[in-house]
């Protein structure tokens, strides 16, 4: 029956949400979190992509700013598009971290391209710095593309000492080419979580550039 809107109100069985990638430092590897529907219960698995890793990043969406992660709980953001001052630490739970949208080659894509990847340990952050710098320094010779990136390693990291010691592991981002916005162009991360805007602007579809092949990202 239809409401008085015209359109559904009650909540969607699995949910609204963005999926995402995550970068495990303590393991150095890299996952694709699927949710999938089992018996009527949704689940998040998680599909270890890291020999596979290839995407376009889009740091137009860069925020940084306090995250906080628990399990159980949905991630709480406060965050600026990176360039802008810092809002104040919420809790002393939360800390820094970035975030921004990426799209996955089909190889390591599963059946949603369009993610988010979001972090806040010092390994990651240094590794997204890193390629981000190189970025900044490439981005002006390929006008409106953006940088497909690969993930070529990852260096150990070790900190404290005796019991308290601990290694995490850097990632190694690498810019293998360069690849229009396509279906990114219009993408912004959302504040809440929600899934990203996209728009209406009309784009062109993904092709080649550089070493790119029109294949990889469909």
């Amino acid at each position: 029956m239809a409401n008085v809107f015209g359109f559904p109100t009650a909540p969607s069985e699995g949910g609204d949400y963005t999926p995402i990638v995550k970068f495990d430092a303590r393991a150095g590897r890299m996952f694709r979190m699927d949710r999938i529907e089992n018996n009527g219960n949704f689940e998040n698995v998680a599909v270890d992509i890291t020999a596979s890793f290839k995407a376009i990043f889009h740091f137009g969406t860069l925020e940084a700013g306090w995250m906080f992660f628990a399990s159980g709980i949905a991630p709480d953001f406060d965050l600026v598009p990176i360039g802008n001052e810092l809002p104040a630490r919420p809790s002393d739970k939360h800390k820094h971290g970035v975030r921004f949208m990426i799209k996955l080659a089909k190889d390591c894509a599963g059946d949603k391209p369009i993610r988010e990847m979001a972090g806040t340990s010092k390994a990651f952050l240094s590794g997204v710095e890193a390629v981000y710098i190189q970025y900044l320094a490439e981005k002006d010779n390929h006008a409106g593309k953006l940088p497909v990136i690969v993930l070529e390693g990852t260096t150990p990291v070790k900190s404290g000492t005796g019991d308290r010691s601990s290694t995490n592991y850097q990632p190694t981002f690498k810019i293998v080419g360069w690849a229009p916005r396509g279906d990114l162009g219009g993408v912004v991360a959302s504040p809440d979580g929600s899934p990203p805007a996209t728009g209406s602007t009309q784009v062109d579809a993904p092709k080649a550039d550089d070493t790119v092949s029109a294949d990889d990202f469909g």
